[in-house]
C-alpha cells in the first residue's frame, strides 16, 4: 500500500470515528493478511449482492 492510499484510509476512518489504535490494527491486518482464493471469492460475491 502506498503512503497516499494509507493516508486516505486513515482520513476516511477518522471521519467514521475510528480510534488511532483501531486504525493501526486494521492497517496491520490488511498489510499482513493474504486471503485465500476462497475468502476472496466470498468477499467478491458479498459486494455484488
Amino acid at each position: 500500500m502506498t503512503h497516499k492510499k494509507a493516508t486516505n484510509i486513515i482520513i476516511r476512518l477518522r471521519k467514521e470515528g475510528w480510534s488511532g489504535d483501531k486504525i493501526t490494527e486494521f492497517i496491520g491486518y490488511i498489510e499482513t493478511h493474504n486471503p485465500t482464493e476462497e475468502e476472496f471469492n466470498q468477499s467478491s460475491q458479498k459486494t455484488k449482492e
